[in-house]
């Protein structure tokens, strides 16, 4: 029997609803309703001779995809846009149909459209697994012979790595940005002014950030406060998680989401990490985070940072052009995240990324996929839409460069903090590809499996009902370590050639990129 890895699912739509929405891929469709090429053929039509020899209408093929990613979110959204374009120009050969879904439905109608083998044509990889997880479960083909040699060598280089989207030699996916800077302090410019500060000159230390955030709840009076989050939502980019790690990557760079890539270890109980959830916890005393960020998705907190209803919000690349897309007046400030003393801060990123969009090993039209992937979805025709629209930069630099795409004046900023504040991450799976076979014990590097996770833990002190964050956070680092160890031991058993010095990377300097001649160190 087939060994299942890796795939941890969020549950909540019932699966025979579930399935009634999915639908199923690669079905054609007659371009022209029914029984109409019948009845011509007959000669039903007065004055027309009966055609025994009419050929039969050419059929459309239909290539499905889903996504819980924004840029697939409505029909001004870059995707959707591309996708029509893509349809005009292929009408009556190949049709795309793009599914958008958030992201906690979205993982349950993957997780019931696998059961019941009705996955679309082409899918993102659902939260908390990864390729290497679709492709050992047998839901993801290759795109090799699908796809041209010159559509690969358009992407920056190292875009492509084996052990992340390449799996044992075969191409799986495509890196569906460029480089990705995953904190950003945002901030309501209009918000600062109306309080009496300078929106030209945000808070570059935690105290600064501290005292902003409470003389603009003081001044809002109970209508605006400090600071925003998107606290009902969970996993590694839920709000409080997001500004945790921030705000400890200001302290020490070398760990990233929790995992130290110096030692090799889990440190989610670090003094840095401990310190960042102190901070929060003292604008909590302050009354400067809005009361409902508690509770709210982080598209809800975006929406009311761009009203006004708060000053700050710490969050990734895509908020900004979500915010100037749901509340396009809103002034918008950009800058690094404060830390502590106020020096520069280090965020990290790799180019071959473990998640993106794959040709359902299902599909029953492959071939129209990859058509519609190397013309489309992974070209500079979507790319130019998806700079122009402010969604990230994307993974073909030439583009990145292109100042006429840039759709505001917030971007120039956007782009500046990137080259700034990001540098490339050690990756385990260049090290030693095989490390993605312990990932695959794990789910990912994140370990979904263990409860209660970070941001769970975050969330239970915060609202009052735990205390002891250190100790709840060590004994969370203790069950990390050990599944990592387990797991390494598990496939080490199994004949493969891995260990913990695989996960470590004691000459990396974390202000630093790493490059491929660090490797060989």
């Amino acid at each position: 029997m087939k060994r299942k890895y890796g795939l941890r699912w969020v549950t909540g739509i019932a699966l025979a609803s579930v399935i009634a929405l999915s639908g199923c891929a690669g079905n054609n469709v007659d371009s022209q309703p029914k029984g109409q090429a019948k009845a011509e053929n007959k000669g039903e039509n007065k004055g027309e001779a009966k055609n025994e020899t009419a050929e039969p209408q050419a059929k459309e093929t239909l290539v499905t995809v889903w996504g819980g990613n924004d840029f697939l979110k409505g029909d001004a959204s870059p995707g959707q846009r591309m996708i029509k374009e893509f349809n005009e120009k292929n009408k009556g050969r190949i049709r795309v149909e793009a599914r958008f879904m958030p992201w906690a439905e979205y993982n349950t109608a993957v997780q019931a459209a696998a059961t019941s083998n009705e996955l679309p044509d082409i899918l993102m990889t659902p939260q908390n697994t990864d390729i290497r997880g679709m492709v050992a479960n047998g839901l993801a083909q290759p795109l090799d012979g699908l796809v041209t040699d010159a559509w690969k060598k358009q992407f920056i280089e190292g875009s492509f790595a084996e052990g992340v989207n390449v799996i044992d030699g075969k191409t799986y996916s495509w890196p569906l940005t460029g480089p990705v800077l995953g904190s950003i302090l945002y901030y309501n410019k209009d918000v600062l002014q109306n309080a009496g500060l300078d929106p030209e000159k945000p808070p570059t230390t935690w105290k600064e950030l501290r005292e902003a955030a409470k003389k603009v709840t003081d001044q809002g009076k109970g209508d605006v406060f400090g600071f925003v989050f998107g606290g009902g939502d969970n996993g590694d980019a839920a709000g409080i998680t997001k500004i945790v790690h921030s705000l400890s990557a200001g302290i020490s760079p070398q760990v990233v989401d929790g995992f130290n890539y110096n030692t090799g270890k889990y440190e989610y109980s670090s003094k840095a990490v401990l310190d960042a959830f102190d901070f929060v916890t003292q604008l909590k005393a302050d009354g400067s985070i809005l009361p409902s960020s508690y509770t709210i998705k982080a598209a809800e907190a975006s929406v009311l940072f761009g009203q006004g209803k708060a000053a700050f919000l710490i969050d990734g690349r895509a908020r900004m052009w979500i915010a100037k897309r749901d509340t396009p007046d809103v002034k918008l400030g950009l800058a690094p995240v404060p830390t502590p003393t106020g020096s520069q801060p280090t965020h990290h990123y790799v180019q071959a990324q473990p998640n993106g969009y794959i040709i359902s090993a299902g599909s029953k039209n492959p071939e129209a996929a990859a058509e519609f992937i190397e013309k489309a979805f992974a070209s500079p025709w979507f790319y130019e839409k998806y700079l122009n629209s402010g969604v990230a930069l994307t993974p073909i630099q030439s583009i990145n460069e292109n100042q006429a795409l840039y759709p505001y004046p917030e971007f120039e900023s956007f782009l500046k903090l990137h080259k700034e504040v990001l540098r490339l991450r050690p990756d385990y799976a260049i090290q030693n590809p095989q490390t993605s076979k312990v990932v695959l014990e794990l789910g990912t590097l994140g370990q979904p499996k263990v409860k209660p996770g970070f941001n769970e833990i975050l969330q239970s002190v915060l609202t009052g009902a735990e205390k002891d964050a250190p100790a709840l956070l060590k004994a969370y680092d203790e069950k990390l370590n050990k599944g990592l160890d387990d797991a390494l031991k598990k496939v080490t058993a199994e004949g493969v050639q891995v260990s913990r010095k695989d996960f470590t990377f004691p000459h990396w300097d974390a202000t630093k990129d790493f490059t491929a001649a660090d490797y060989k160190r």
